[in-house]
């Protein structure tokens, strides 16, 4: 059986006193971590049923505050979105810093979306 919904996780809080800051420039989704081109911030928010980078919206459908530590928010999105939002970070310059390979090649690579 397939899942149906992907977990990404955002460095979205401030990591002084964990309020959400509004800015992120690192994610991660399962063993794969993400960076923001030069360590840049990234206006991140959210709404009820949406997070919102790089001037889009994304669909998600529940999250968690302090996933890990309390700089880091997890949100559940539809697999789908998940891939549309992945596909957003990549276009814009993110980078893989660790994953799999073939995650890690795609997604650093100039080809197009497997």
């Amino acid at each position: 059986m397939m899942k149906h919904t992907a977990y990404i996780d955002f460095a979205c809080n401030n990591p002084d006193n964990g309020l959400f800051s509004g800015k992120a420039m690192m994610a991660t989704y399962g063993d794969i971590e993400l960076e923001a081109p030069g360590w840049q911030s990234f206006s991140f928010s959210t709404g009820v049923g949406f997070i919102r980078i790089h001037r889009r919206n994304f669909k998600i459908v529940g999250s968690k505050d302090w996933f890990g530590n309390w700089c880091w928010n997890r949100y559940a999105l539809p697999r789908s979105e998940a891939k549309q939002l992945l596909a957003t970070l990549r276009k814009n310059g993110w980078r893989c810093t660790c994953g799999p390979v073939r995650f890690y090649d795609w997604f650093n690579g100039k080809g197009e979306a497997a």
